[in-house]
């Protein structure tokens, strides 16, 4: 039986007849896979700056290139839906200027039609894989909640049951106490005097 291979921790989108593929990412760790994946050794962060960025690597002195998006999803769950549409438009918008660069397309011979539908065909890929993502970390969140949720209910039925059996009281006193302990102070014949209430 033929061994199954394990899934790649990224999307990968594809450019049509341009033929690159384009990695998209969203933690720094699967990021860091992708580069692995494209063979690039050099050293590269996922984000700089912002909740998103658009990647084009090339590994000075061999073949090795790759083109990718990385995404922060929990730090986009700032943002309202419209504003997450637009951060993924605007890397889209990037990642077309990079694939011309990678395929060493000149930009200037690009029609805007030829640029907008290319853009438009990325865009559905990288929202696609965004809004599976986004699924997959609502679901993972849930059943961290519905676990969190049947701890608390088993620790509660632990205490109550705990506490109608008497299970956790203090039990009986483990020190001897002397057979009589006086109530009262000692005079000095060492017999117990008693104390009494002053009236007014």
């Amino acid at each position: 039986m033929p061994k199954k291979e394990k899934p790649l921790p990224f999307y990968i989108a594809t450019t049509g007849f341009y033929e690159a593929k384009v990695k998209v990412c969203f933690s720094d760790d699967s990021f860091q896979a992708a580069l692995k994946h494209s063979k690039i050794t050099t050293k590269h962060s996922s984000l700089d700056v912002g909740v998103a960025e658009s990647h084009y690597i090339q590994q000075e002195g061999t073949q090795n290139a790759m083109l990718a998006i990385v995404f922060d999803l929990k730090a986009m769950e700032d943002y309202d839906p419209l504003e997450r549409i637009g951060v993924i438009v605007h890397e889209c918008v990037h990642t077309v200027t990079h694939v011309f660069e990678y395929i060493g397309e000149d930009e200037a011979k690009i029609g805007d039609e030829t640029r907008a539908y290319f853009t438009e065909y990325l865009f559905k890929q990288v929202f696609a894989a965004y809004a599976t993502e986004q699924e997959n970390y609502e679901n993972f969140r849930k059943r961290h909640r519905a676990a969190s949720e049947q701890i608390r209910e088993k620790i509660e039925r632990a205490f109550t049951e705990m506490v109608k059996h008497d299970i956790g009281s203090a039990g009986q006193n483990s020190v001897p106490e002397p057979a009589s302990v006086p109530s009262g102070t000692e005079n000095t014949d060492r017999k117990s005097k008693r104390k009494t209430k002053d009236s007014l």
